[in-house]
Formats: C-alpha cells, sequence, structure tokens
C-alpha cells in the first residue's frame, strides 16, 4: 500500500502515459508542423492580397514585413493546428481500437479514407465558395494536410507505442 510501485506495475501504463496517449502526441506533432508550415503560406498570401483588396490595403500597414506578419498568424496558427492535430488523433485512437484494418499504405484504412474524403470535401467548399479552382498553395497545402493527418500521423503513433 506504500508509495513504491509493484514487481507488476509498468509505469508506462498509467492513464496519462505516453503509450496510451501516443496518438494525441502524434496529432499534436504533425499539426505544430502544419502550423509552421501555414505561418509561412497565410503571411505571404496576405502580403500578396494587400495590394489587390483594398480592405486588406486599408488593415495591413504597407511598412509591415513578412516577419512582423508572421508572428500574430503563428500564434494563432499553432493554437488552432495542434488542436486540430489532437482531435485526429483521437479519432484515430477510436479507428484503431473500433474499426481495424490496414490498407491504402496506412495501418488503419478507414480512418485514412475518411481523412482522404474530409479534405475532398474542404478543398470542395472551398472551391465552391471562390466559384474558380483555388491557388496552387492552397491546394498543395491541403494535399500535405492530408498526408500528414492521414498517413504520416498513423506511423507515427505506431512508431511510439514500441
Amino acid at each position: 500500500m506504500g508509495g513504491h510501485p509493484g514487481p507488476n506495475d509498468d509505469p508506462r501504463s498509467g492513464p496519462w502515459s505516453a503509450v496510451r496517449m501516443a496518438e494525441v502526441l502524434s496529432g499534436f506533432v504533425i499539426g505544430y508542423g502544419l502550423s509552421l508550415l501555414f505561418t509561412a503560406l497565410g503571411a505571404l498570401m496576405l502580403l500578396e492580397a494587400r495590394g489587390r483588396s483594398p480592405y486588406l490595403a486599408r488593415a495591413i500597414a504597407p511598412s509591415l514585413s513578412f516577419a512582423m506578419l508572421s508572428v500574430p498568424i503563428s500564434i494563432v496558427a499553432f493554437i488552432a493546428w495542434t488542436a486540430m492535430g489532437m482531435v485526429m488523433g483521437a479519432l484515430y485512437k477510436g479507428a484503431r481500437a473500433n474499426l481495424s484494418g490496414a490498407g491504402m499504405g496506412s495501418p488503419n484504412w478507414i480512418y485514412t479514407a475518411g481523412v482522404v474524403l474530409l479534405g475532398g470535401c474542404i478543398l470542395g467548399l472551398i472551391c465552391y465558395m471562390w466559384q474558380r479552382l483555388p491557388p496552387w498553395r492552397i491546394t498543395m497545402f491541403a494535399i500535405v494536410t492530408v498526408g500528414l493527418f492521414g498517413w504520416a500521423m498513423p506511423y507515427l503513433a505506431e512508431q511510439a507505442r514500441l
């Protein structure tokens, strides 16, 4: 009853252990990487759009540099993308526990197919809202996001369990 662990107690098996949280932590890592990419692309696109939009020309000072604009974008992107990564990690954990089956180059093909479908729907919604194809940067970012959440995150979570 003391504070000493028994011979069969594994410190990695607690409710908050890294092994039990591998999927969520993997989602956090992938989300952090995406936030860095989003910061660079978002700042670049805002600076380019400032010359075409009177609203952005008033909202973003002409003297504002790329680095100065990147700071607030990075703060918001870090919070948003890491939160989304943790949600995607939790979804993968649920899919891994309830819907087994490897396929499509992923440890869980149902989860990966869901990510691909979600990414396609979001890209389709962007095309519908803009009434044209989005800029190539948005399309490439969507493809990278689907690839990282759909394939890299499951493999990262599986490696964290070893």
